[in-house]
């Protein structure tokens, strides 16, 4: 089933149900994208892990409010020393809607969603740090779903999905263009995440019809 409809902006219209000329299928990064592995981050350290650890390591999507504070948001991350359980941030301010929140002086700014990339060990010390968010992401309450400019549920999932699946796609992309300029290449552990992420959204395209 093909269904077509203006995504808001003009002259921008989204096609979904078939193929598009020039637009990639919801699917994972190829294996043209995925560099060779060689990881290059150095072991995880801190509560809960070892140099004598076997059990794998799985990085968690934690979605967060993040303020306008003009901080970047790694550079935060850093800043409430987050950084050794933070792997990496997807900020979400061009897909969805946003809010008010305070930042660490009670100050107010508009806040957006993103999206972190947590070892299990840090979750609870990140929900320590930043506004939690009062919904399952991507359920039928969550904002960046209700954003999309279409009438019915079923296609402000669809369009949501499709840009988010962009996003990520275009986060990893970034990554690897990084690593190689810099002479280091992603880390399994993110590399996994990223092709997770991929899935899920993926999956939740596909039980809506399309695809």
């Amino acid at each position: 089933m093909t269904r077509l409809f203006s995504s808001g902006n003009s002259g921008e219209t989204v096609l979904f149900g078939g193929p598009e000329p020039n637009r990639r299928s919801l699917s994972g990064p190829s294996k043209a994208d995925m560099p060779k592995e060689q990881p290059t981050i150095s072991a995880v350290s801190g509560p809960g892990f070892s140099a004598g650890d076997s059990a794998p390591i799985r990085l968690h999507t934690v979605r967060i409010w993040f303020p306008h504070n003009g901080v970047q948001v790694m550079e935060d991350i850093k800043r409430k020393g987050l950084e050794d359980v933070v792997f990496d941030a997807i900020a979400l301010q061009e897909i969805g809607a946003q809010h008010q929140a305070q930042d660490d002086h009670g100050i107010t700014h508009e806040a957006f969603l993103v999206d972190l990339a947590v070892l299990e060990v840090g979750i609870s010390r990140v929900l320590g740090k930043y506004e939690i968010t009062k919904f399952d992401p991507l359920s039928d309450d969550d904002p960046i779903i209700l954003h999309q400019p279409v009438e019915d549920l079923d296609s402000k999932k669809a369009l949501c999905y499709q840009h988010l699946h962009s996003k990520y796609l275009q986060e990893y992309a970034k990554r690897c263009k990084l690593g190689k300029v810099l002479g280091y290449e992603i880390h399994n552990v993110l590399k996994d995440w990223y092709k997770e992420r991929l899935e899920d959204i993926c999956n939740r395209f596909k039980k809506l019809g399309y695809c």
